[in-house]
Parts: C-alpha cells; sequence; structure tokens
C-alpha cells in the first residue's frame, strides 16, 4: 500500500507531496521522509509519480 506525504522537493524548491510505500523509510523518488512535514502544497514529485506510474503498471500485468 502506498500513501502520499509532503516533504521536501529533491531540488530543493518548496514542499511537494511524495510517494511512499508503508513498509518504506524513503520516498518512491529516494528522498528520505522527514518527520513534521505540515506545510501545504498542491505540487507533486514527479520522479514520485513517475515511479508509482510504473509500479502500478508492473502489477497489472502480473
Amino acid at each position: 500500500m502506498y500513501e502520499m506525504q509532503i516533504g521536501e522537493a529533491a531540488a530543493g524548491s518548496g514542499p511537494v507531496w511524495h510517494v511512499v510505500a508503508r513498509d518504506h523509510r524513503a520516498t518512491l523518488c529516494g528522498r528520505p521522509l522527514q518527520p513534521g512535514g505540515n506545510a501545504e502544497t498542491d505540487r507533486h514529485c514527479a520522479p514520485c509519480m513517475t515511479a508509482f506510474q510504473y509500479v502500478m503498471q508492473q502489477a497489472s500485468t502480473e
């Protein structure tokens, strides 16, 4: 299962939503989780979203 958590963008341009697998301590793009991410944003991490799309496509072909 996956969830969304707010963290710093890889480029350091402010907060974005990252995709995180519940059993991992890092985002799908490889950034470590930062506790206490309570900023508001409507931006999403493009590398996380690309990785999530790939994971979902692989799951649907199995």
